[in-house]
């Protein structure tokens, strides 16, 4: 008989399996198995169990139950932790504020537009700048541009 185990929103099937040995046919243990995680109860039916529950067979059937429940919820947890989002670091995007002054061009590098764009507002100040504008190292359109009137 499957039983179902809901947890984080997620469905599981589990199964447990009587195991007998020839050697000792009266002593029998239990050992559990899973289906991955769905969605809709309705589909119960469809899913296989396709995963063996690791560790020690035990001597009941409520034992295997309660193992399998406790290493579906620790796995579970495991998976969607590491799956947290991690920026690749081979992908950054780097911001450029361009300053111009009469004929010359001074570029300094941000890695946040948020300070890109503080800090082309606050060059927008200064006397001797004709134009700012921000770029970044995907695209050569400007983000901004600012030109004296």
């Amino acid at each position: 008989m499957s039983h179902v185990l809901k947890y984080a929103a997620r469905y599981f099937r589990v199964d447990v399996a009587e195991i007998v040995t020839p050697d000792d046919p009266t002593k029998a243990v239990y050992a559990g198995w899973c289906s991955e995680a769905f969605r809709e109860l309705k589909d119960m039916p469809a899913q296989s169990l396709s995963r063996f529950i690791p560790g020690p067979a035990v001597s009941t059937r409520a034992e295997a139950i309660q193992h399998a429940y406790a290493w579906i919820k620790s796995t579970w947890d495991t998976q969607q932790a590491k799956r947290t989002f991690k920026p690749d670091q081979n992908v950054a995007v780097t911001y450029i504020v361009r300053l111009f002054k009469d004929e010359h061009v001074v570029d300094f590098e941000f890695a946040d537009f948020t300070e890109a764009k503080t800090f082309a507002r606050a060059a927008e100040k200064c006397i001797d700048i004709t134009k700012v504008g921000i770029t970044n190292n995907e695209s050569p359109q400007y983000l901004t541009v600012w030109e004296k009137g």
